[in-house]
């Protein structure tokens, strides 16, 4: 059964645009400083307004194939090629969500453990579980997410004392600047695995509420990753913020109650290996989803792929130095690759089909 309802879009939604700003914000947080929250905001906006546009385009149409999409808009051959750009860019991705994981495990808790063991437990349960079907996928993410957000819950009210909203002043200090802009991008390019979720519109079985429970999911999204980004901001003062590779994983250490509780570490590591190993799998389902609508599905394919990405995964995330050197090329591919080319492309689609319906009832 390869349907999915609307509901699951939401659970497809969180999982693709929460786990990598929550991550590193420190990728967007050196350009925007104290005010990265409102950068955030900024890029919600702009991820919102994507993401609501690229779903009017389709219901407009009565068009959920991306595949299709393409084609009516480029041409068969053209259309192709867009299609594997996109299909690259789901694969640095893979590559994104596999060696941040590891990375970030083996930095802040199992630094014993290298990093390509670490990947491991990521890659092969991935392959184990998208071959079992859309099914085994769904209750994976269903399960996973609900559990992810209430951890996420209890942190913030866990976290809330050690929290100063002082370290957020004085707001707008310098204005708008080049890298208030540039970390305006960055946030968005944190966003911007929303695109996984196109490939997926087609497998939805009742299209009348897409636009409705895909709104709903973008607003949870937006409200948790600005609160989170606030929360950062004012648990550390920004010097110390920009010394913190992975600052969710530090903030929950602060964690102590009666000298009892102290288990922040526990709610995060679930936040962290639960969600990049959804975003993981969702973005290798995309990709075959894609492959199979292009004809060039085998089921050897999911075994390359792996591989690829094991290979560029083991050099990526042995260092942070070279990891984060990654994440900051990545955020502006991703931007590109999931948001401004796919806006074009739906754009011209739409172009298209309105002047032949115009042309149509003129005739």
């Amino acid at each position: 059964m390869d349907k999915l309802s609307t509901k699951h879009l939401i659970f497809i939604i969180w999982g693709t645009s929460i786990v990598s700003m929550k991550t590193y914000p420190n990728i967007f947080i050196i350009n925007g400083g104290r005010d990265s929250w409102i950068s955030v905001i900024i890029a919600s906006i702009l991820m919102f307004l994507y993401f609501t546009y690229i779903l009017y385009v389709c219901k407009k149409n009565n068009c959920y194939n991306m595949d299709e999409i393409y084609h009516r808009a480029l041409g068969k051959t053209i259309g192709d090629i867009f299609l594997i750009l996109f299909i690259i860019t789901l694969i640095v991705t893979l590559i994104e969500s596999s060696s941040v994981e590891a990375n970030s495990i083996n930095v802040a808790m199992l630094q014993e453990t290298p990093p390509w063991f670490l990947l491991l437990f990521i890659l092969i349960p991935a392959i184990y579980i998208t071959k079992k079907g859309t099914r085994a996928i769904t209750i994976i993410i269903v399960i996973g997410l609900s559990f992810i957000m209430v951890a996420g819950i209890i942190l913030a009210v866990l976290t809330a004392k050690y929290k100063k909203l002082d370290y957020l002043l004085p707001i707008m200090a310098n204005g708008i600047t080049y890298p208030f802009i540039l970390s305006v991008i960055k946030a968005l390019g944190c966003y911007s695995g929303i695109g996984i979720c196109i490939p997926f519109l087609s497998r939805v079985s009742s299209k009348s509420k897409i636009t409705k429970y895909s709104i709903i999911a973008l607003l949870i999204v937006i409200q948790m990753e600005i609160f989170a980004n606030i929360g950062v901001l004012t648990t550390f003062s920004l010097v110390r913020l920009l010394g913190i590779n992975y600052p969710k994983l530090i903030q929950t250490q602060l964690i102590s109650y009666f000298s009892f509780v102290e288990g922040g570490e526990f709610f995060v590591m679930l936040q962290m290996v639960g969600g990049w190993f959804i975003k993981y799998m969702l973005t290798l389902n995309a990709i075959l989803i894609l492959l199979k609508k292009l004809s060039y599905f085998n089921k050897y394919w999911i075994y390359i792929i792996t591989l690829f990405v094991f290979i560029f995964s083991y050099f990526i995330s042995d260092q942070v130095l070279v990891i984060y050197k990654f994440l900051n090329l990545y955020v502006y591919f991703s931007v590109i690759g999931f948001i401004l080319i796919p806006t074009i492309i739906f754009s011209i689609f739409h172009y298209k089909s309105t002047s032949n319906k115009f042309v149509y009832k003129n005739k």
